[in-house]
């Protein structure tokens, strides 16, 4: 028997099954840490504004508060939080506190307590001066001459153009779509909406970091991506990555929303400024506004066949909607594609491309089928619909011109 089967086809005991089946593995707010500070995050209620004053007097006498840190107290770091790939494709947009906000829960401060008590009040005495700006929220108008500049800073980079509101830029041809589709018998021409969608995991964002005996920064978090929350982590706080060890416990539901590094770098933050263990957990609301969100998106399709039923053509053009930040936003757009067309691998010609923009809207990020469902419904309907007006069986038409086992196509090149 060749040694590959003698595992594949096989029974195999789990290694972690006997202590699953009696509830043992712990997720990260078991994690027991009673000297842990309460970490809070003050969001703003502006879309778009800029910080012109933050007064922290007040809620920093609050008892039992230790802390309160702004923009005013950390280096001013670009990064993104997406956790993917190094280097990653996503621009470097974003910022641990800025002085500028750009969605409604942008985060303005970070107050460290002793207890919840006491972390919730100080939230309420900071002061906040804010001068608001015109927010865009409709994608279709964020490039548009004259819309409001959500990324006019000098110090991001990765931007595909910053004045227009575009955050990335995607375009891929093979062979001439339009000269195709003169040629073809039938075609149809549709415009397909997917709106957003937000993830709603049992188990919330949450963190816990401690120094350990040497000195080492001990990240315990809830994430999909341990490693890459440690180099991320490194840049953010300017540390080397051997001085910090990230723990994944099991997590209670991820589906991409714990794939960006989102709550981590807060309670470390206080941490290293207090030196003391410190413990955030998001609430449902602030998993709502504060995490991220499936990526909007809009496609123009076409698609031509000729009368025997051979689809000869398919262009796919769009729009995504990144939101505030532009974390995952490259990669996810590029997969709507990547992972549907080459599905009709009989073709002549092809057309993917498009823009993904930044709107006032919390930022959107991987999420279950990272940016394939937003790429299959337009293509399944526009076939659909296609096969309508041919009166022929949808099954039938996709069934003749799919991929099959042994055959690539020249998408997966690209």
């Amino acid at each position: 028997m060749s040694e590959h089967f003698k595992t594949v086809g096989r029974p195999e005991k789990k290694v972690d099954g006997l202590a699953l089946v009696r509830g043992k593995p712990v997720y990260t707010p078991d994690y027991d840490a009673p000297d842990a500070l309460v970490v809070k995050l003050l969001r703003s209620p502006h879309a778009h504004a800029q910080i012109k004053g933050i007064d922290t007097g007040q809620a920093e006498a609050i008892n039992d508060v230790v802390g309160i840190f702004t923009f005013k107290d950390i280096d001013r770091i670009p990064f993104t939080r997406a956790g993917q790939g190094y280097p990653e494709p996503s621009p470097y947009d974003t910022y641990l506190l800025d002085s500028k906000v750009r969605y409604v829960g942008d985060v303005v401060a970070v107050v460290a307590a002793k207890n919840e008590k006491a972390a919730r009040e100080a939230m309420k005495n900071i002061k906040v001066e804010y001068e608001i700006l015109d927010p865009v929220f409709d994608m279709r108008e964020a490039s548009n001459e004259g819309a409001p500049v959500i990324h006019d800073e000098d110090d991001c980079s990765g931007v595909f153009d910053k004045s227009r509101n575009i955050a990335a830029h995607f375009v891929m041809d093979i062979g001439d779509v339009e000269k195709t589709l003169e040629n073809c018998d039938f075609v149809l021409r549709k415009t397909y909406h997917v709106d957003t969608q937000l993830h709603a995991a049992l188990e919330p964002h949450n963190a816990l970091t401690y120094f350990d005996s040497v000195g080492r920064l001990i990240v315990v978090s809830s994430t999909q991506v341990p490693f890459h929350c440690r180099r991320i982590l490194s840049h953010i706080l300017k540390k080397p990555i051997a001085d910090i060890r990230v723990i994944k416990p099991r997590i209670g539901g991820g589906f991409g929303g714990k794939q960006s590094i989102i709550v981590e770098p807060y309670a470390a933050l206080v941490t290293i400024k207090t030196g003391m263990p410190a413990r955030i957990v998001y609430g449902r609301e602030e998993v709502s506004m504060g995490t991220n969100i499936r990526h909007e998106m809009s496609f123009d399709v076409a698609v031509g066949a000729t009368k025997d039923g051979k689809i000869r053509a398919i262009s796919l053009q769009g729009i995504s909607n990144t939101g505030a930040y532009g974390e995952h936003c490259l990669t996810t757009f590029m997969v709507a594609g990547s992972k549907t067309l080459p599905l009709y691998n009989k073709v002549d010609a092809v057309h993917f491309g498009g823009d993904i923009v930044y709107t006032n809207l919390p930022p959107a990020g991987a999420y279950r089928g990272y940016g394939a469902p937003q790429g299959l419904f337009p293509l399944d309907c526009a076939i659909d619909e296609l096969a309508h007006e041919m009166k022929m069986d949808p099954l039938k038409l996709k069934e003749m011109n799919s991929i099959r086992e042994g055959e690539t196509s020249p998408i997966f090149e690209i």
